[in-house]
């Protein structure tokens, strides 16, 4: 299967073509539960990480709840 280069916070990552969000996240062992994901800035919400598809270059990040005051 060909593979696409990504970034994940910091990290330079290749992974398989046709990766979803959801699918990356399990592979890396991250317990998302109570964090929210971004690709490429834009937030993409908890049920929606099955349906996106990562893209060459793509850049995740992930990030626990903001409290302000």
């Amino acid at each position: 299967m060909k593979k696409i280069n990504i970034k994940f916070g910091d990290k330079l990552l290749s992974v398989d073509e046709k990766t979803t969000l959801e699918d990356f996240l399990k592979h890396q062992k991250i317990d998302t539960r109570n964090l929210a994901t971004s690709v490429n800035a834009d937030l993409i919400l908890k049920g929606k990480r099955k349906d996106k598809i990562l893209k060459e270059k793509d850049h995740i990040n992930i990030f626990g709840p903001i409290t302000g005051g």
